[in-house]
């Protein structure tokens, strides 16, 4: 048996078009065409940095910040209180700009330079505060509060 079609007027998809322009979102645009969801460029970071593949893991996450920062950075702005559990997911952009650069500061760890894991992880408290990661197992975590440890951490470290 076939699904029911959606019918959407093609009304409502030039309103939705013409908002998306109106909000600043051009780079979402951009990555739509080419196919690169912030969300599949989070798990492309994240599956580099687990196979080691740090040049990768950067790519991925240069790209999810240059298409998608802006983005994070209004939606960061807009918030006053950390999402719960069923509104997270529409920060979408500022979850997974601020994973992000998390991971980028996991990558500069991973490769030995303290110094910029550091900037990283400072970047995530400051600029990403209430960006989330959603875990597999069913629930948020913070990258901010995940920043702050590895901070806590770093800073402990001997030089």
């Amino acid at each position: 048996m076939l699904a029911p079609r959606l019918s959407i007027p093609k009304r409502a998809v030039w309103a939705t078009a013409a908002l998306f322009c109106l909000n600043g979102l051009a780079e979402g645009q951009e990555a739509a065409a080419s196919g690169e969801s912030s969300s599949a460029l989070t798990m492309q970071a994240w599956s580099a940095f687990e196979r080691q593949d740090y040049p990768a893991a950067r790519v991925a996450i240069e790209r999810c910040q240059s298409l998608y920062g802006t983005q994070a950075v209004e939606m960061q702005s807009k918030l006053t209180a950390l999402p719960d559990t069923e509104n997270g997911h529409q920060a979408w952009a500022l979850n997974d700009v601020g994973t992000c650069t998390f991971v980028l500061g996991k990558v500069a760890e991973a490769e030995g330079k303290k110094d910029e894991a550091m900037t990283f992880y400072q970047k995530v408290v400051e600029a990403y505060p209430y960006a989330q990661c959603w875990d597999k197992s069913g629930w948020f975590w913070q990258p901010a509060v995940a920043a702050r440890e590895r901070l806590a951490f770093l800073s402990l470290e001997a030089p």
